[in-house]
């Protein structure tokens, strides 16, 4: 039985929720960041849940365009060529170079000198966010519903979802504070979606088993 093109995943939607994500990410980092810059950190759960959000953060920038450059870009070149992917690669790279920083300095947040790392932290996703909207802008015209249906079908589409999927469960982890961060950084039907792309038993242990490890983080998240 064929299923219905409506239940295929969607890559320019896909895209789309994975980018709300990020941008919300980035935002919250830098305006909490900011405040716990000036006032400090009012608890230690605090602390280390805001060092696990940046943590986990940092895992899935870096996994997406990981995604973007090795599964998703070569499949959509050869249907959509003169997108622009040398621009879209030197972004990342560009974003890739200021994430390294945060990957040293997360850990002293949740440590004795918590300002000094968050310091870093705070000017690393400043220079993200200064290249960030122009990025996915570029990203979402040039691979937006209309262009990507004029060239792919649902179920080639539905491929490369399931093939980025499964590269961002190998290279973003660990899984007990990433699959929370991505589907608590959505709302509605957003997260809903997403959280159709989980097998049922993941979803599971997001709610029951794994809850004690995120659920620091869970100040940072939406309701």
């Amino acid at each position: 039985m064929i299923p219905n093109d409506r239940n295929l995943p969607n890559l320019a939607h896909d895209l789309v929720r994975i980018h709300k994500v990020i941008t919300r990410g980035l935002s919250v980092g830098v305006t909490r960041g900011r405040e716990f810059l000036g006032d400090g950190f009012p608890s230690q759960d605090l602390k280390i849940g805001f060092a696990d959000y940046i943590r986990s953060l940092v895992s899935v920038v870096a996994a997406h365009h990981l995604g973007e450059d090795t599964i998703a870009f070569p499949a959509l070149k050869e249907r959509l060529p003169d997108a622009p992917y040398r621009r879209l690669a030197a972004d990342h790279k560009k974003i890739e170079a200021a994430l390294n920083p945060l990957r040293e300095s997360t850990p002293e947040i949740s440590g004795a000198n918590p300002l000094a790392g968050l310091g870093v932290v705070v000017a690393g996703l400043r220079k993200i966010l200064a290249i960030w909207p122009s990025h996915i802008g570029l990203e979402e015209s040039s691979f937006g519903s209309k262009p990507i249906a004029g060239v792919m079908t649902p179920e080639e589409q539905a491929n490369v979802s399931v093939l980025m999927t499964r590269h961002s469960q190998e290279h973003a982890g660990p899984p007990f504070l990433v699959l929370p961060f991505v589907l608590f950084n959505l709302a509605g039907a957003d997260r809903d979606a997403m959280a159709a792309t989980l097998p049922a038993p993941v979803r599971e242990l997001v709610q029951k088993e794994w809850k004690d490890q995120w659920s620091l983080m869970k100040p940072f998240f939406l309701d």
